[in-house]
């Protein structure tokens, strides 16, 4: 992965980013958030969103970022699919009282968006601002008992910036927060976009959400199996890509009978199987392998993420393609 001075980019494994302003050895990194605190990181910590159209290589200043954002060109997919906004909140676990606040574009959109507080039916804006494709943004951390039955609005406009689209109208959605759903364990449940368990409120529903709001409990149960059996059948290997090997690491892939074996077992299993093919391929430089882990509890991914961190630290990483695999899957590069 070939990251320039002025590219926008992500980070992995915490929610943020920025712009590049340097670029230091093969592997050290540089960038500028949105507050103008330069961060250094890795290269295998970061994904690239946007590449900036001019080549030039020299660092960037603050306010040269800043610039930046107007000569980068952010990579959209060719499908619209199917749009789905979401907040979400996380216990903070260093303040026991407070949530992280999280809004969650899951959708190849871009998307404007306000969020401000009810007071007599009359909105004052707390939030606003740009949300990228495919990205969660932390909002803000609060103090529970500052938010207890506090109502708020919200806005959001889709638009893509390349490709055609059908019109999709604003969202206009109000939701109100209590201290009592927010302080409740259970409340908050293991989810497809945080690693940590989170109370998810959709503002836009995708098409398989609504259905489940009109099915029986056994028809929602029988609606996942069968959009599970869906997602494993669109992950094809790629035949015509030499550079580009697929593990499909499900374990019904792996085994044909795992009757008997316990949830620890079985991702033991899964585990030394990556760890195959990562020493079958050590020395095949630039070689590219998708991991499919699959989103469930996300436990696998965070073992994977842990092996290359520690024991891989030499190759990079970061989630393959969305388009093809949603949150399911890893890319390792050799």
């Amino acid at each position: 992965m070939k990251i320039k001075v002025g590219d926008k980019v992500r980070f992995l494994n915490e929610v943020g980013g920025g712009i590049v302003s340097r670029v230091e050895g093969a592997s050290l990194i540089y960038v500028l958030d949105e507050d103008g605190f330069e961060v250094p990181t890795t290269i295998n910590e970061l994904v690239v969103v946007g590449k900036r159209v001019a080549e030039e290589d020299k660092p960037l200043s603050a306010s040269d970022a800043v610039l930046a954002q107007s000569t980068f060109k952010y990579e959209e997919s060719d499908e619209e699919g199917d749009p789905k906004l979401l907040l979400a909140f996380t216990r903070d676990n260093e303040l026991m009282g407070n949530v992280k606040f999280y809004l969650i574009n899951d959708s190849n959109f871009f998307v404007f968006y306000t969020i401000g507080k009810l007071v007599k039916s009359k909105v004052n804006n707390v939030y606003h601002g740009l949300l990228e494709p495919n990205t969660k943004f932390h909002l803000d951390t609060l103090a529970i008992n500052n938010v207890d039955g506090v109502e708020y609005g919200t806005q959001f406009l889709l638009y893509r910036q390349t490709k055609e689209y059908i019109l999709h109208p604003p969202v206009v959605q109000n939701f109100k927060l209590t201290g009592t759903k927010l302080l409740k364990d259970s409340c908050y449940l293991t989810n497809d976009y945080l690693e940590e368990k989170a109370l998810l409120i959709y503002l836009l529903k995708g098409a398989f959400e609504k259905k489940l709001e009109e099915l029986s409990g056994t028809e929602v149960t029988n609606a996942l199996i069968q959009k599970d059996q869906k997602q494993t059948e669109k992950i094809k290997p790629k035949k015509d890509d030499k550079d580009m090997l697929e593990i499909d690491l499900h374990i019904h892939e792996l085994l044909d009978d795992t009757r008997g074996m316990a949830n620890k077992e079985m991702l033991e299993y899964q585990l030394k199987k990556f760890h195959e093919i990562m020493e079958a391929n050590k020395n095949n430089k630039n070689k590219k392998i998708v991991f499919i882990h699959g989103k469930g509890n996300g436990v696998l991914k965070s073992e994977i993420i842990k092996a290359l961190k520690k024991k891989y630290t030499w190759h990079n990483y970061q989630d393959a393609s969305f388009k093809e695999y949603g949150f399911g899957a890893t890319m390792v590069t050799i």
